[in-house]
């Protein structure tokens, strides 16, 4: 039997990891792998570009943008702006900065956005990032014929030394950056010792790649999705 279940995550997500623990009475213990930094720039510099489509894959980048838009007080450029959010809880952060989502992927994911966006050939496409996020979505982009500018809006500082867990332990991936980073801060157990539930296909691949057990078929990938299949997920552990 399970005693708990971690979660390797942002620091900015414990609280609503702890909220739905509560709300799914799944006992869990949080592990704040990486810490997310606003990274300075200029807001109006970007803008003045006057871009069709500004593209957000994360609520944390969401709403750095936000805050300076609000800041600066730079709404008036982007009166004809579409905004396209990956997932459920970025689009939210987007909606209560005051900004409209045009759209989302069926799947949370930055390929399914590059593929499904509906874009026209020659626009100009702002992709507002981690630092450390791949660059797949702005390279399926350009493939579309779109003049793509990314804004790296914030960086990840991981933020632990070490993590001790013991065999067969659970634990959730929030990101193949975070799957990364708490792989190589492992101390007395191996990858193959431990279940993974990973949230989208890229962490899943990473996780089978660097040996964990796969537990659970997270079907949204979402905080919210992976407790919804951990009810299942648990009965079989």
């Amino acid at each position: 039997m399970i005693d708990a279940v971690y979660f390797a995550v942002s620091e900015s997500s414990k609280n609503k990891i702890l909220t739905l623990s509560k709300r799914f009475k799944i006992k869990v213990r949080v592990l704040r792998i990486v810490k997310q930094v606003e990274l300075p720039f200029d807001i109006e510099k970007y803008l003045k570009k006057h871009f069709d489509w500004i593209v957000f894959t994360s609520s944390f980048g969401a709403k750095t943008f936000s805050k300076k838009v609000m800041k600066k007080g730079v709404f008036h450029y982007l009166i004809d702006t579409k905004f396209a959010a990956v997932g459920s809880e970025t689009a939210k952060t987007l909606k209560e900065n005051g900004l409209g989502v045009h759209f989302m992927p069926k799947h949370y994911t930055t390929a399914a956005l590059a593929e499904e966006i509906v874009i026209s050939k020659g626009e100009k496409v702002l992709t507002v990032r981690s630092k450390e996020g791949d660059d797949l979505l702005e390279k399926k982009l350009s493939e579309r014929s779109c003049y793509v500018t990314r804004l790296n809006a914030y960086k990840e500082i991981v933020r632990r030394r070490t993590i001790s867990l013991k065999k067969d332990d659970v634990v959730v991936f929030g990101s193949s950056y975070i799957l990364q980073s708490f792989t190589k801060l492992l101390k007395n157990v191996k990858p193959e010792d431990l279940f993974a539930i990973a949230i989208g296909p890229k962490t899943l691949s990473k996780a089978k790649e660097l040996g964990y057990r796969i537990k659970g078929n997270v079907k949204t990938y979402t905080y919210e999705g992976v407790f919804e299949s951990l009810r299942d997920t648990l009965n079989g552990l």
